[in-house]
């Protein structure tokens, strides 16, 4: 629905560098130090607001918004919020949030798009970009909606294509926004090291890799892949090209995260985290002698605030709930029976208040208006 809450502004289309009414004009810190960073991969569902948020407090680097086509952004209008203190791009016509985003995570956020024409990438990134610190384009997601329309995947057997894209983004945008792609590994290692090149060449300030290719498969609803990510291959990848290579897959623990930067000490060494994030958005924060890690408990609380925070809609907040339950990470120390009764209750859960008493946050109906 269109309605969010309370106190919405319609903000009318400006330039990029233009003053907003009551919003300071945008400014970008730069193109992020990539060196090291631990990234939040872009996830269908999962990488909206509250997840970003968390795993923000967490620790994260940077965060990637799941991917939006470009089409269906540039349908939306802007409309900043302020009871809730998000900014909404709005579509009018499937009257409901196509993406949101709050100010706080704004030097933080990489806007991915799915994209198979130059024009309408740049149209569509030209449309958010005063909200986020870098553009992304997908360039590995194999999901149909995304290769079937060209983009995603697709575009790795389109290297012209691709280039036009990035290149594209790079004339358009303000030279401070960073502007990157995510891949996967091509079926040799050759075709791979040449399109790493082309997207260096063709403006690029980062790459990110799956390092798995197309046939080697993808989640899915389980979440488990049954090959390896080819952690070996990382070096020979980031010596290829200059800029910043981000290695992504099989970062599952944070155990699997320092197992990887101990054994890559070339390039960036830089990860992006995906399944690992969303069963415990906590696997950002390194811990130390001084500081134990966080629970993952203390992390599901800490999404159920953000989404209350945020009014994040109750099937996505449901949705990404279920994901950490059902993980790995043996939530609050359940099993068994107990387990599964916590998790038919989950199922059953059909109101925000519902999932608040489930998960120990207390709930005030004035402050969530769904």
């Amino acid at each position: 629905s269109l309605e969010r809450g309370r106190d919405m502004t319609l903000l009318e289309p400006r330039a990029a560098s233009e003053e907003e009414d009551g919003e300071p004009a945008p400014h970008w810190p730069g193109v992020p130090d990539y060196t090291g960073v631990e990234v939040l991969s872009p996830m269908v569902r999962a990488s909206d607001l509250p997840l970003r948020l968390t795993c923000l407090k967490y620790g994260a680097s940077l965060v990637y918004s799941g991917v939006r086509i470009d089409r269906s952004i540039l349908e939306t209008v802007r409309i900043r919020n302020d009871t809730f203190g998000t900014i909404d791009f709005v579509s009018p016509t499937e009257e409901k949030v196509i993406f949101s985003t709050q100010r706080e995570e704004r030097n933080h956020l990489i806007f991915q798009i799915g994209s198979a024409e130059s024009g309408l990438a740049a149209k569509a990134a030209l449309h958010v970009c005063r909200d986020v610190r870098g553009i992304d384009v997908n360039m590995g997601c194999m999901a149909p909606f995304t290769a079937q329309g060209g983009m995603g995947a697709a575009l790795l057997d389109k290297p012209e294509a691709a280039a036009d894209i990035l290149r594209t983004l790079r004339r358009e945008l303000p030279p401070a926004c960073a502007v990157s792609c995510k891949i996967r590994m091509l079926p040799t290692m050759a075709k791979t090291l040449d399109f790493l090149r082309l997207v260096e060449r063709s403006g690029a300030d980062a790459v990110a890799i799956h390092l798995r290719t197309q046939e080697e498969g993808q989640a899915g609803n389980t979440l488990q892949y049954k090959t390896p990510a080819h952690w070996s291959e990382f070096a020979t990848l980031c010596n290829a090209v200059s800029i910043p290579v981000i290695a992504n897959g099989d970062f599952v623990s944070r155990e699997r995260i320092d197992e990887f930067r101990h054994a890559h000490t070339v390039g960036s060494a830089a990860v992006m985290v995906a399944r690992g994030a969303l069963w415990n958005p906590s696997i950002f924060h390194g811990g130390s002698a001084e500081v134990a890690m966080p629970s993952q408990a203390d992390a599901v609380k800490t999404f159920v605030e953000e989404s209350l925070r945020t009014n994040n809609p109750l099937q996505n907040t449901k949705w990404v709930l279920k994901e950490m339950v059902n993980s790995p990470c043996a939530y609050a120390g359940l099993s068994g029976r107990k387990l599964g009764r916590f998790k038919q209750q989950l199922d059953q859960a059909t109101t925000m208040a519902t999932l608040c008493n489930l998960f120990g946050e207390e709930y005030d109906s004035s402050h969530y208006p769904r």
